[in-house]
């Protein structure tokens, strides 16, 4: 406890063998420490995937989502679509985008459940 204490006194931060330090130890330890918080680091570090139309986007994975295709919350979908693609929103913005577009394409999850229930009684047919 004493410890923690004394590396976190502003004196002690202000020396440059203290950012010295801590840029070794990130250097040495950050895909342990990523890993260790649930973080996939096999292919670190990736470029996000760019996104030509990120409304149209946005409304795909709203509607992949509102099926049930995608076992997550809105939430922590707009965090891994951050991670993942180059949409140019932030995670707020996408967040909203999906839960807008949910309501928006209503409709689309109304087919796919028609053509689901359709599908079924065809392989009870068979």
């Amino acid at each position: 406890m004493l410890f923690t204490w004394f590396l976190g006194e502003p004196v002690i931060k202000a020396l440059k063998t203290w950012n010295t330090l801590g840029e070794r130890f990130l250097k040495e330890n950050r895909i342990g420490i990523l890993h260790d918080c649930g973080f996939d680091t096999g292919r670190l570090p990736v470029e996000r995937i760019r996104v030509k139309s990120p409304d149209l986007f946005l409304a795909y994975i709203a509607a992949m989502a509102r099926c049930g295709m995608l076992d997550c919350s809105l939430e922590e979908l707009a965090d891994y679509i951050d991670l993942i693609f180059e949409t140019g929103y932030e995670v707020v913005t996408i967040y909203n985008h999906l839960k807008a577009a949910q309501n928006t394409f209503w409709e689309i999850d109304q087919a796919v459940e028609r053509s689901k229930k359709k599908e079924r009684k065809q392989q009870r047919s068979k």
